[in-house]
């Protein structure tokens, strides 16, 4: 087979650590001028930064003094600062990571995020690596292969120690076979389960959504900076991806539920066609994990932006009665 069409592949050893941690650090990935391309070009558009959403579930140990931060729409930037963004889409580096872990035929799932969290920043809930399965973010091994739903690529921008906060992980939680303890995703008893490894700028770090993963306040003196562009399977679209759908002018004929059947696969707000024939778009869907199992009562009453997208019916939290 000529040179050219050989498809790159991970190494065992970085096989084995994926399978066995749901996450691999590669050291180095990003030269030294990509880093600062990349945290130039931010820097360079600091009036675009904007608050995150809070996500702690009421965890007194996840909140931190002031908000995390981010960047979105960087792939639409005015050049040249979009231009490194738009470099890391089909970086060649990432190929081998991409083909053995999702197969050939990957894609973006979801826009890119630049995260800039200033010191005292809060966390954010542990999330993912649920025992059931989750049509989107799964993992699965068969055959010699591993397959990923969802596969998060973070380009780390600046220095994470251990101990400093920023992305932590459940090691080998992608392959959970039981509900995780409430006071576990809040990172509020076993916390010695939860990892938060080491990366350097430039370093590249890989893990499944399969995974139970989050973010821990950022204690650091330094702001934390790290990229995330997210990557899907050629069978999934999870989030609405970079793609615009227009359905043809005759669907104006058919019934809103009728239309709906039409429209693409995604996760998010997708219609709902209940059994009465009408039409739902919950941000997610009640029946689906992790949802379909409820959460304690204290979970909306500890958060007001939780409280407030409850009100406005863009979030569902709970699923009706089911039959035994």
């Amino acid at each position: 087979m000529p040179a050219s069409d050989r498809v790159p592949e991970m190494t065992d050893r970085e096989k084995y650590l994926f399978d066995v941690r749901g996450y691999i650090v590669v050291k180095g990935f990003l030269t030294d001028g990509e880093v600062a391309a990349l945290n130039a070009a931010a820097d360079a558009n600091a009036d675009r930064i904007q608050d995150c959403d809070e996500a702690l579930l009421g965890s007194a140990t996840l909140r931190g003094t002031v908000r995390r931060r981010q960047y979105r729409d960087m792939l639409t930037w005015e050049p040249p600062w979009c231009d490194p963004f738009r470099d890391l889409l089909a970086h060649p580096g990432l190929w081998a990571y991409l083909h053995d872990l999702l197969g050939l035929g990957w894609h973006i799932d979801t826009e890119p995020f630049y995260f800039h969290y200033p010191k005292g920043a809060s966390g954010l809930n542990l999330h993912q690596g649920d025992p059931h399965f989750h049509p989107g973010a799964y993992y699965s091994y068969r055959n010699g292969e591993m397959r990923n739903g969802l596969l998060v690529a973070q380009f780390t921008l600046s220095d994470q120690r251990a101990g400093d906060g920023g992305f932590a992980a459940i090691p080998g939680s992608h392959k959970s076979n039981f509900r995780r303890p409430w006071e576990v995703t809040r990172w509020e008893e076993d916390r010695e389960l939860v990892d938060n490894p080491t990366v350097l700028a430039g370093d590249l770090l890989i893990f499944t959504e399969a995974l139970t993963h989050g973010t821990l306040p950022w204690t650091a003196a330094h702001d934390r900076r790290a990229l995330h562009y997210r990557y899907a399977s050629k069978y999934v679209q999870f989030g609405s991806g970079m793609h615009e759908v227009a359905l043809p002018a005759w669907t104006s004929e058919l019934t809103e539920a009728q239309r709906a059947v039409l429209e693409p696969a995604y996760g998010y707000h997708r219609p709902l066609v209940r059994s009465d024939g009408s039409v739902t778009r919950p941000a997610v869907d009640a029946e689906d994990p992790p949802y379909r199992y409820g959460v304690p009562d204290s979970m909306t009453e500890a958060d007001s932006s939780l409280q407030e997208s409850t009100r406005k019916g863009t979030t569902v939290f709970r699923a009706p009665a089911r039959q035994a």
